[in-house]
């Protein structure tokens, strides 16, 4: 190895520190309100003790699954790059001879192992429930809420390796995200889960009268949900139906559905945002990425058709490329028209990242058995419905060049994260220097020690 790649290599370290430090320079909230409001002082994203030990690998994992698709396409991309760009330095810095086939093995063998730690990081972090940050400090009178997810009773999590999240392990997981309140709204179909959990909770379609200045029950001091019961999120009931080039979320105890009527035409799409409240006694709610893929010309037919409410941000990777410029029109649009906004998680069971939540504000306790519906009867007054919390991230429209996104997403991540976890990056970027420096010292020593040949005994004679 020569003087100059020792060189890079002792540098290394100091590079990622000073680029470190240098991104505490210009922090971005690690929480904000598309719609501008300001937060409330007390909130903040918690730590589990595991996330902050291991926060490089942890925050990682959150920065990539909080990409868009496009932007996914632009991390492979961007790492194909770097993997080029990596060895061809290499050769230039150690010269190995290009003619010996021990250095093509060298280099087939370093692919493999690059591309095999890639999948297991891949893999483990879309499988592993692993802690997560939560949201936490959330004021009196105030529902965490997730307005659209997903169990096994939907075609895409029950066929897949998410097979076993059903209802509880749904629950568990907004549990650890920090939410007391899930709608559960899977493809087409109402589980009999969600459906015994919604008489449980004796959930009331909005037709019913049901309202929430009359429905709290309950002490000043009481609040319901994980945040103060103890007893986990309260599941919600509602449905995703397929109709016409688009999905409408239904919030509301509607039952069975049968959506051939809805989905042979926009005629068909129309007659079900016209009649949600009157047939099923439910809201409507537009889901990304369809009706920004198919109907963004005819935002306005949808609205003077019935629909409630617009989603204007989704985790899931295909509806997360609403860009800022496309979601300040959604946001006009719904203030024009008193209609809500969410954001919504659209958990299908894969990864342990939350991007966003909604704080509803809920005027009087309630019980387990009524805030489902005291918080449909909150959206249904209209704009803005809800406060939407979500992440700071790496966003389709940013301007980092999308061949650059793997920089980018290690650089937002160092941006928004607090002092411990810049200082656990910290302490790892040396632990694993001097952990290499000790291989390397020690193989060193070995091959050294492999060359120099014995000095052979003297002898008389």
């Amino acid at each position: 190895m020569t003087r100059r790649a020792d060189g890079i290599r002792g540098a290394t370290p100091w590079v990622l520190t000073l680029l470190l430090l240098a991104s505490r320079v210009s922090l971005a909230p690690p929480l904000s309100d598309p719609l501008g409001g300001q937060l409330p002082d007390s909130l903040q994203l918690s730590v589990p003790p595991l996330y902050l030990v291991l926060a490089p690998l942890f925050t990682l994992w959150d920065g990539i699954s909080m990409l868009s698709m496009s932007r996914l396409n632009g991390f492979l991309i961007g790492l194909a790059g770097i993997f080029v760009l990596w060895r061809i330095g290499r050769h230039i810095l150690t010269r190995p001879p290009l003619k010996s086939w021990r250095t093509w093995l060298d280099e087939i063998l370093t692919l493999l192992f690059s591309l095999g730690g890639l999948l297991a990081f891949i893999v483990a972090g879309a499988i592993w429930h692993r802690p997560m940050l939560s949201l936490s400090g959330v004021p009196w009178g105030y529902q965490v809420v997730d307005f659209h997810s997903h169990t096994t009773a939907s075609h895409d999590v029950g066929g897949t390796w998410m097979s076993g999240y059903d209802l509880a392990a749904n629950l568990r997981w907004h549990a650890r995200a920090g939410f007391n309140v899930v709608f559960v709204t899977d493809h087409n179909v109402v589980s009999r889960e969600s459906r015994a959990a919604s008489r449980t909770a004796g959930v009331r379609s909005l037709g019913s009268g049901v309202a929430s200045q009359d429905s709290g029950v309950g002490s000043q001091g009481s609040r319901a949900g994980s945040q103060g019961s103890g007893q986990g999120p309260i599941p919600c009931p509602g449905i995703e139906v397929s109709a016409w080039r688009a999905h409408i979320v239904l919030l509301g105890d509607t039952g069975t559905i049968n959506r051939d009527p809805y989905s042979r035409s926009l005629a068909g799409l129309l007659t079900l945002l016209r009649t949600s409240n009157s047939s099923y006694g439910s809201l409507s709610l537009a889901s990304l990425p369809e009706y920004r893929r198919n109907h963004w010309e005819r935002l306005d037919t949808l609205i003077q058709a019935g629909l409630d409410g617009f989603e204007i941000v989704n985790a899931s990777p295909k509806a997360n490329e609403l860009t800022r410029r496309e979601r300040d029109r959604v946001i006009d649009l719904a203030r024009k028209n008193d209609l809500f906004v969410l954001g919504v998680s659209d958990s299908h069971g894969w990864g342990a990242t939350s991007m966003v939540w909604n704080l509803v504000r809920v005027p009087h306790a309630h019980s387990r058995q009524t805030l489902c519906t005291a918080i449909l009867a909150r959206l249904d007054r209209g704009f803005p419905g809800a406060q939407i919390i979500e992440r700071h991230r790496l966003r389709p429209d940013d301007s980092w060049p999308m061949w650059l996104t793997p920089v980018g997403v290690v650089w937002e991540t160092w941006r928004s994260m607090g002092r411990p976890l810049a200082l656990s990056w910290l302490a790892w970027i040396w632990i694993v220097t001097g952990l290499l420096n000790l291989l390397r010292s020690r193989g060193l020593r070995a091959k050294i020690a492999r060359r120099v040949s014995p000095i052979p005994p003297v002898t008389d004679g």
